[in-house]
């Protein structure tokens, strides 16, 4: 059991470079603080780790009157860290975030210690979801510039700014302008080493460039991204580069690495619920839609909803009816699964996700055209159903059941496919392997008899979604 000085110690740096997940794994400690020693000036770094705690494990009222406990006075040390707390408290109001803001530039100060991304990949959806304020962000750049200055360096903010806006313009679909926009931060913070900042621009870039139809290896993003904090800071971001890494495999339908993820390193919501893994569950959901254990994500679902509601995590209760929409639909419940996609329609719609929808791909294609056979017929899910339909086509492994693994085609027959997904001709075939144009035939009879097709494009197609070529 360590001492509240020891925390404190550690807090300050004295003892190791103390992240939020050494915040969660001293948290009996912090839990076991007196209350009357957190409730003096000496303890307020204590009340901080405490707090942060609550809202991990995501005890939100008690959270919020711990921060209440701190009187208001004339005491900056005081006033910074009530403000701080406040400010990434997931019940804050925009309201509060604002007057929070104003009142720090007014002292010319920074809340250097508040952490908008709390370790995850996205920028904008840290702990606070502030991706209801995207939609102002390219009429006020100026304003949201001026505001980043009370939180990052000032030099960095045009920077962070740019990020910000890469991701609304990845979610209107706005790719092109997203891309550049996300690259030039990266070259920034390439020089700077603002990890968090990195992170996220590495993770956007790499999402965007699978929109737009590039081959992406998840081998090389985690290779730029683990050789960014393999210095200082791994234990802050370890975790979510390894589910970013099983996430691209779900891209490329890797079922064995998915598989051993779920077993080995995939967080377990029944033992340790930690709202800080709330990346690692959405991940987490999208392998059990894989492995058909559907009832997983609806339980999984469930429990995070109201912690969700409760934040106001609009992007991430968006995301999670997609989810759930597909394991109802997927499990034979398709009135159910329209309800958990009407929620996350009108989410969409009202904040531009359209890409939280898009990027789920042939499943959601599916969905979405019967929902919109039965439900709707609005331009808005035209739109998108034409954006998930370019996903489905470029990422054709992505969630779809491997029917066939390689072992039931013969090494001819692969080597057939091959050449015949590059436009060879049976003669043609015939002429490099030294064998008669019946014998290729013959080959080639084989493999439609086991894809269930008739024609060679469709062969090919088959061949790709199951994994063979």
């Amino acid at each position: 059991m360590q001492t509240p000085d020891e925390l404190i110690s550690k807090m300050n740096g004295f003892s190791i470079d103390y992240f939020l997940v050494n915040v969660r794994n001293d948290r009996s400690d912090y839990y076991s603080v007196p209350e009357d020693f957190l409730n003096k000036k000496e303890g307020y770094l204590c009340l901080s780790a405490t707090v942060m705690n609550l809202i991990m494990d995501g005890e939100l009222k008690k959270a919020r009157d711990l921060i209440d406990s701190i009187p208001d006075s004339d005491d900056l040390y005081a006033y910074f860290m009530k403000a701080g707390l406040t400010f990434v408290h997931p019940e804050v109001t925009f309201r509060e975030v604002i007057k929070i803001l104003k009142d720090i530039k007014e002292k010319g100060a920074r809340l250097t210690h508040v952490i908008l991304t709390a370790g995850r990949p996205y920028l904008l959806n840290g702990f606070n979801d502030f991706s209801r304020l995207a939609v102002f962000l390219p009429k006020h750049r100026e304003l949201f510039i001026e505001y980043l200055a009370c939180i990052y360096e000032k030099e960095l903010c045009p920077y962070i700014y740019n990020l910000c806006l890469a991701e609304y313009y990845y979610q209107q679909n706005r790719l092109i302008d997203a891309q550049l926009l996300a690259s030039t931060t990266i070259k920034k913070f390439d020089i700077e080493s603002e990890r968090r900042i990195m992170f996220s621009a590495l993770y956007l870039r790499s999402k965007i460039l699978l929109a737009t139809g590039n081959t992406v290896s998840s081998k090389s993003f985690i290779k730029d991204i683990r050789n960014l904090v393999k210095k200082s800071g791994n234990e802050e971001f370890s975790y979510n580069i390894d589910a970013a890494e099983i996430l691209f495999a779900l891209y490329e339908g890797k079922t064995e690495e998915i598989t051993k993820w779920l077993k080995e390193d995939a967080p377990d919501e029944y033992a340790d619920f930690n709202m800080l893994d709330l990346y690692r569950y959405m991940i987490k959901m999208r392998c059990y839609i894989s492995i058909k254990n559907y009832a997983a994500v609806i339980a999984l679902a469930e429990r995070l909803r109201p912690l969700l509601e409760q934040g106001k995590r609009s992007m991430d209760l968006c995301e999670l009816d997609v989810l759930l929409a597909m394991s109802l639909y997927l499990s034979d419940k398709k009135q159910q699964a329209f309800t958990a996609l009407k929620r996350s329609l009108k989410l969409a719609r009202l904040h531009r996700y359209y890409r939280v929808i898009a990027d789920e791909g042939a499943v959601m294609l599916k969905l979405l055209l019967e929902y919109k056979k039965e439900k709707d017929d609005s331009e808005f899910l035209i739109k998108l159903i034409e954006m998930t339909r370019e996903t489905a086509i470029r990422l054709p492994l992505y969630l779809m059941e491997q029917k066939d693994s390689n072992n039931r085609f013969t090494k001819m027959e692969t080597d057939v496919l091959r050449l015949l997904e590059q436009g060879k001709t049976k003669e043609e075939i015939a002429e490099m392997f030294f064998i008669s144009v019946n014998t290729v035939r013959f080959h080639i009879k084989n493999i439609y008899s086991k894809l269930e097709v008739d024609r060679p494009h469709q062969a090919v197609w088959q061949a790709k979604v199951r994994g063979i070529i």
